[in-house]
């Protein structure tokens, strides 16, 4: 068993006026292409559908205090922002993202050994990896950017952790276009074919709705998409969701288990399966902290979840090797990072 007892992560960018950074390029248009055969010829969604899925991201992220964008948006303006390539605007990409997130992964022998420790503990219940297979050849758009290998790495991640799709109460899923979230929402489980953009309109993925809530953090399209850090920003997000220290108006209560997807085109993809490693849900009596518990068990004096701080020199070098300390490595990080401190 493995679990991940601590995380870590941030976004930065210039300013909290940094325009959105995207593309107009022919290596997008098979995500779009995507979105035809879900619009027209086989399911019947519409452009405000996927706008949907934008306004939703924008407005979860007001919430996250790592998130690169934190304005809400009506539909309207999602709808109406500047057009990338049909049915894509503008505020249903994801931009351009500087970050950084860490994990720290134990063995159930380590845990078992520091019993303290098994309350904030998190258990990666199960995680398949998936490539693209011959079906990438099969003409379809929605193949081409990862509809198969999610589907096949969700129903392995899934049956190792001995739970199903309808059990999964919050999501965090790699929404890089709308186009891509309303497809692995599908791919995923958490629809009938087809029905994935009629979750969409009923409000299933968001707060009030039946569920899962998807992307709690805003996702890539308004959390920010930091590349290699991204992954790590979802872990880090379902994480706190199921301690409850996201207990700023984002938390999805009841909560004992979690997905996490993450792929990148050309192809891979990684689902991983959460569960709290004491059973518990997030919200049960004796499970859930209160502010000053937080603060003391992140060893920071603060929650995490719900302040953006940055690290001090002093609590970096505070968790440093003290055997194999290589300067080389650090280089001028912290003199860059000064200015912003």
């Amino acid at each position: 068993m493995r679990s991940c007892l601590e995380t870590q992560g941030e976004n930065t960018w210039t300013g909290k006026s940094a325009s959105l950074s995207v593309q107009s390029t022919t290596s997008h248009i098979p995500k779009t292409s995507s979105t035809n055969q879900y619009v027209q010829t086989r399911y019947g969604a519409k452009a405000e559908d996927f706008a949907e899925i934008g306004r939703i991201s924008h407005e979860h992220s007001q919430r996250n205090p790592y998130a690169q964008f934190q304005q809400n948006y009506t539909l309207e303006e999602i709808l109406n922002s500047t057009m990338i390539h049909p049915p894509l605007t503008k505020l249903q990409c994801s931009p351009t993202s500087d970050g950084a997130g860490a994990a720290v992964i134990v063995s159930q022998t380590f845990l078992d050994a520091h019993p303290e420790l098994k309350s904030k503990a998190i258990l990666m219940a199960g995680q398949s990896l998936m490539t693209d297979s011959p079906q990438l050849f099969s003409k379809s758009a929605m193949d081409l950017v990862g509809f198969d290998m999610t589907k096949r790495a969700a129903i392995a991640a899934l049956e190792e952790a001995k739970v199903s799709a309808k059990q999964i109460k919050v999501a965090e899923v790699h929404d890089c276009f709308s186009t891509n979230e309303l497809i692995l929402i599908d791919g995923l489980g958490f629809s009938e074919p087809g029905k994935a953009h009629e979750m969409v309109r009923r409000g299933d993925i968001t707060y009030g709705g039946k569920g899962p809530i998807i992307n709690p953090s805003g996702g890539l399209i308004s959390k920010g998409h930091p590349l290699g850090a991204t992954g790590l920003a979802q872990c880090a997000e379902l994480v706190w969701q199921l301690r409850g220290w996201a207990n700023n108006g984002r938390l999805v209560n009841e909560v004992d288990v979690a997905l996490q997807h993450n792929l990148g085109l050309g192809g891979a993809v990684v689902v991983n399966v959460y569960k709290r490693a004491d059973g518990k849900k997030n919200t049960d009596a004796g499970a859930a902290m209160d502010e000053q518990e937080i603060a003391k068990s992140s060893g920071l004096g603060y929650n995490p979840a719900t302040k953006a701080i940055f690290i001090t020199p002093e609590q970096g070098e505070k968790v440093r090797s003290s055997q194999f300390k290589e300067e080389y490595a650090l280089g001028d990080t912290v003199k860059k990072l000064q200015p912003r401190l």
